[in-house]
């Protein structure tokens, strides 16, 4: 659990109402699972009660919110996929159960915590802000690739495996830096792999990273954008479907799909000033030996369109990183209509 919320605990400072929201998909589930057991550890026991905004209906939250707790004197609530609610109803949700900042202005039975978790980059700010301090609102932001590296270091030593340096690199390339994915992906090769005949540990490198992670229906990012790039409306569809069932966020497919692009756009450019497949392959990957395998492709891939088709694609994919940001749309909907757009 994040240190700040932790200490909270440990101080007996229980917020009513907490929002984790973001693109980490790993870390706020976490801390989601991390946080109730806290409050009902601080509490000496409580009743837990899980939604899933996806199936239950609004008033069915709503409901198990206000209804005092059955059989303890405490309860904690933890209503996932609080995204799938439009924003302006999360805000009138978070306005109904906290109208004010006082502990007086709780519509919440006493005793009772819940733990909004959001896959969304945006929060009801407005009805935030009105409940003062009775909301904790933490956002857990995506990791950077020198982060993710630490996570898989860190990670293998917890399970008693060695990942080489061009394993990890690998796996941050297929995986992203989501902390998610890569545990899911370490688990994969973990199962796959199996330990050394010789030493009975667990040695991962690169070429194991390729072959085990590479034949996987849950390595699809890459699938996802390839098929975009390639104008496969179907594929990039089931691609993508396959992606959010497993909880990847969407604004992280947009920026891997967005960095396949520029890197396209960067070996077209390459071979417009008549470098050779090898030379704009090297100059991309920033090799002065042999390029690198996903510069390789990046070069295929733009030998196919000109610098027009990928710019098209580019700035689509700014107009729909803004509508994320702004919540224009459902972001499943938004993935859709961006797939369906420059596929088209």
């Amino acid at each position: 659990m994040r240190a700040d919320l932790e200490q909270q605990i440990r101080q007996g400072r229980i917020a009513p109402v907490y929002i984790l929201y973001g693109e980490d998909s790993y870390s706020r589930q976490q801390n989601a699972e991390e946080l109730a057991e806290a409050i009902i550890a601080a509490r000496g026991g409580a009743d837990l009660n899980v939604y899933d905004a996806s199936e239950s209906s609004l008033d069915d939250i709503v409901t198990g919110i206000l209804t005092v707790p059955m059989f303890a004197s405490s309860r904690v609530i933890v209503v996932r996929r609080f995204e799938e609610i439009p924003m302006a109803q999360q805000g009138r949700v978070v306005s109904l159960i906290a109208p004010g900042k006082a502990p007086a202005d709780l519509e919440m039975p006493d005793g009772t915590s819940v733990i909004f978790v959001s896959g969304s980059t945006n929060l009801p700010r407005k009805a935030v802000a009105a409940a003062g301090g009775n909301i904790v609102a933490v956002e857990f932001r995506p990791a950077y690739a020198k982060d993710a590296r630490s996570f898989v270091y860190s990670r293998a030593r917890e399970l008693g495996i060695e990942i080489k340096p061009d394993g990890v690199e690998l796996l941050i390339e297929f995986a992203g830096a989501d902390y998610g994915a890569l545990t899911q992906e370490i688990d994969k090769l973990i199962t796959y792999l199996g330990p050394d005949a010789d030493s009975g540990r667990l040695r991962i490198d690169g070429d194991d990273v390729r072959i085990a992670v590479g034949r996987s229906p849950t390595q699809t990012v890459f699938e996802f954008c390839d098929a975009v790039i390639a104008g496969d409306c179907q594929g990039a569809m089931s691609a993508l479907d396959d992606l959010l069932r497993t909880e990847r966020h969407p604004l992280s497919i947009l920026n891997t799909l967005a960095t396949q692009l520029r890197k396209l756009m960067s070996a077209r450019c390459e071979l417009d000033r008549g470098s050779t497949y090898d030379e704009a392959a090297r100059a991309i990957s920033r090799a002065t030996g042999r390029a690198n395998w996903a510069a390789r492709k990046a070069v295929q891939q733009a030998a196919g369109l000109n610098q027009r088709d990928i710019a098209r694609m580019i700035s689509r994919i700014a107009r729909a990183d803004l509508d994320f940001k702004t919540g224009a749309m459902p972001d499943r909907l938004l993935m859709e209509v961006l797939v369906s757009e420059v596929c088209g």
